[in-house]
């Protein structure tokens, strides 16, 4: 996918949350309380539903969420206490919103994208978009904002949309069908850092097994 399809992606899913930016949604939940109320919903879905900013389908937006805090609480078991930045959590919810819609139907992502260029004409010189663009996700996050941590956040997400959705070969073709990678190829530019995320990844996972390049915690 291009850097102007890239953008494309990241106003789409601005617009699914009823916004036209990024700031929009950070300035709305920049002074909300981190964390989750006594039934596990976190406060920043908690605005996001009530506020000015609503995804249309309430019941997805729960699961999303419910997905979020789940990863906060592993990540808060690991680290002796962690709760998401409301940036951190952005991140991971357009993950979410990404990631469910890719595997559910593909072609309907593609097509729901490009219908949506159509109406911006910002993007009115950009070639249709296909089903096999969509294959790469990419963040900017300024230093020191956690990119680490959320990556390895993010091979939860993955591992579930390949595990649960419907249409995996949206993430992974394989000629025999399963739904896990070979491997996972983490470039850095030297061996420290490399190094560095092992050291992270096992304080993260535990005792973990490695199923299609997915950290799952053994039990």
């Amino acid at each position: 996918m291009s850097l102007e399809q890239s953008l494309l992606l990241n106003r789409y899913l601005h617009r699914q949350l009823g916004a036209d930016s990024l700031d929009e949604l950070g300035n709305e939940l920049a002074g909300v309380a981190e964390g989750a109320d006594a039934d596990g919903r976190s406060f920043f879905a908690k605005r996001l539903l009530s506020g000015t900013h609503r995804y249309a389908d309430t019941d997805a937006f729960e699961r999303y969420d419910a997905r979020i805090m789940e990863i906060e609480g592993r990540l808060a078991h690991a680290r002796g206490g962690f709760s998401l930045k409301y940036f951190q959590y952005l991140a991971l919810l357009y993950t979410e919103l990404y990631l469910d819609a890719l595997t559910g139907d593909p072609e309907a992502l593609a097509a729901s994208l490009n219908a949506f260029r159509t109406d911006d004409l910002a993007f009115a010189d950009l070639a249709d978009i296909r089903a096999s663009d969509l294959r790469r996700m990419a963040y900017f996050m300024a230093t020191g904002s956690g990119k680490t941590l959320l990556m390895h956040a993010t091979l939860w997400q993955v591992g579930h949309y390949l595990e649960h959705g419907a249409h995996p070969e949206a993430l992974v073709v394989r000629a025999d069908g399963r739904r896990e990678f070979d491997s996972i190829i983490l470039v850095t530019p030297n061996e420290g850092l490399s190094r560095q995320h092992l050291g992270e990844l096992a304080a993260r996972l535990g005792q973990a097994r490695w199923v299609g390049g997915v950290g799952t915690e053994a039990g």
